[in-house]
């Protein structure tokens, strides 16, 4: 996307919208990345037992192969966009990405069928990633992607007790924003 498009608008969900209609969605590029077998979805609703939604996710990793055995195959990736204003600043999007982003995993809002899942924190003004990232706390370190520098793993423990690892990786789109 950064090398793609020359301004991306600063808007979480057509920032979301993009990946997943223009590389998700996109069979030349899954192929490239052996994608081949996980269906993406946008904006899934999870319905508790009483029939009521728990949340919306942003994008749903359908494992297909899974999927033939289970209806629970599935992983969320939440996606959040950070600026380079501290938590304590009124205007940080650091509150967002812990609220509405990993205390919905915590939470329960989002399904953990497999005791991981992930987010994407898309950078909208220019700052120090890595210091930015020290904010939070349960973040280590974890290079899941070669030649990617900020990749991050957490571990929770959900409300009803279920061990939870959230794989996180920071995108820098402080260049392109409109």
């Amino acid at each position: 996307m950064l090398e793609d498009f020359d301004c991306i608008e600063n808007n979480e969900n057509k920032i979301k919208n993009r990946l997943y209609k223009d590389y998700l969605n996109n069979q030349i590029i899954r192929d490239q990345l052996g994608l081949n077998n996980f269906l993406f979805k946008t904006e899934t609703a999870f319905i508790d037992d009483n029939y009521n939604e728990r949340g919306y996710s942003d994008i749903e990793v359908i494992d297909l192969k899974k999927s033939f055995y289970s209806t629970e195959s599935s992983y969320i990736i939440e996606c959040k966009r950070l600026n380079g204003k501290s938590p304590l600043n009124k205007s940080s999007l650091y509150n967002a990405y812990l609220k509405e982003g990993i205390d919905r995993f915590v939470d329960e809002k989002y399904p953990t069928y497999y005791g991981v899942n992930g987010m994407l924190g898309f950078f909208v003004e220019k700052t120090d990633i890595e210091k930015q990232c020290k904010f939070f706390t349960k973040f280590t370190e974890y290079k899941f992607i070669s030649n990617f520098e900020f990749s991050y793993k957490s571990k929770h423990i959900t409300k009803s007790g279920k061990n939870l690892t959230l794989y996180h990786m920071m995108l820098d789109f402080s260049n392109k924003i409109e």
